[in-house]
Order: C-alpha cells, then sequence, then structure tokens
C-alpha cells in the first residue's frame, strides 16, 4: 500500500466539491435567476442532446484533470480538447446567418429592429 499523499489530486477533488457546492447554492437562491436544470431540458423536457454533451464535456474535462496530474498531457490532447469545446462556439459567430433581433425601451415607445448579420447584408 501507498501511504504517499496525491496533493494535485485532492486539491482537485476539493475544488470540484467547491465549485459543485457553490453552483447548489446559487441554483437553490430564489433571489438569482439561474437553473442548472436548463442544461439538461429543452423547452421544458429532458434532452438526450443536452445530457449527452454534458456528459461528454464532464468526461473530456476529467480526462484533461488526469493527463495534467499524471504528467501525460501534450500539446496534441490540449489542441483537440480546446477545438472541441471552443471550436463550434467559435463556428457558431462566424457563419451563423440568422438575424439577430434586438429590443430597445424608452418611456414613450417600446419598438423592436431587426439587423441583419454581416453575411446577408
Amino acid at each position: 500500500m501507498n501511504d504517499r499523499i496525491d496533493w494535485m489530486g485532492a486539491v482537485l477533488g476539493v475544488g470540484l466539491l467547491l465549485i459543485v457546492w457553490s453552483f447548489y447554492r446559487i441554483h437553490q437562491n430564489p433571489a438569482v435567476d439561474l437553473n442548472l436544470f436548463d442544461l439538461l431540458l429543452e423547452n421544458g423536457r429532458m434532452s438526450k442532446i443536452a445530457v449527452s454533451y454534458m456528459v461528454a464535456f464532464m468526461f473530456s474535462t476529467w480526462l484533461m484533470a488526469y493527463l495534467v496530474l499524471s504528467g501525460k498531457m501534450t500539446e496534441g490532447y490540449f489542441g483537440l480538447y480546446g477545438t472541441l469545446w471552443v471550436g463550434p462556439l467559435v463556428a457558431r459567430v462566424i457563419f451563423n446567418k440568422h438575424e439577430y433581433s434586438t429590443t430597445e425601451t424608452t418611456k414613450e415607445t417600446s419598438k423592436i429592429t431587426t439587423t441583419p448579420s454581416k453575411d446577408t447584408a
């Protein structure tokens, strides 16, 4: 039996517990408009895609932490992780061709203006 304590693993575990506890307290606070179940639901119903996406995100993030703690992290793993989770967000910003609605409210009137995206103008 190994008597040595893995301090990095312990710190990671305690940090993860603190983050989960903080999110839970925020979720329970009625003054804060944050519902953690929205991460798993679409239109009030369980979403298979949202659940799969969240499980994949948690697993890949834990895998990245494991690789760092075991000293096996490489630039390739880091680049792949970044591409998988940041790439789709960047692609949505660059290639999204939907129009965005903005609401402008004043004392006299309330008007909605539609601004076309750069690609359709």
